[in-house]
């Protein structure tokens, strides 16, 4: 009897000490997870701040060159409307100058 309450003590040791190591590797194991959980959140706020960095970046970038744009459009306009405007004063002038040469012509008539 003595031999088997010994083997049976010795049984129940030998299940708690299992029972301790498994429950240490299950804690090293959460423990590890949770290491790398913070490291892929810490990995991907920084991923998130480069992204909204270059976001920024590009925004302004294209804010910048829409407002350029805008600036050379409006001086484009400019420019047209100037060559417009001389254009339509040579025409005005042509034309001034064809009735000034047509009244000359009648003028001078037959004995010119």
């Amino acid at each position: 009897m003595a031999q088997i309450e010994f083997e049976r003590q010795e049984h129940e040791a030998k299940m708690r000490k299992m029972e301790e190591e498994m429950q240490q590797v299950f804690t090293q194991k959460v423990m590890e997870k949770e290491h790398k959980l913070r490291e892929s959140e810490a990995d991907l706020q920084r991923r998130h701040e480069q992204m909204m960095t270059q976001l920024e970046k590009q925004q302004h970038d294209l804010d910048e060159k829409r407002r350029q744009f805008e600036q050379d459009k409006g001086e484009f306009q400019a420019q047209q409307r100037r060559y417009q405007q001389e254009q339509e004063a040579q025409q005005a002038q042509k034309a001034q100058h064809g009735k000034n040469d047509k009244a000359k012509t009648h003028k001078r008539g037959i004995f010119a």
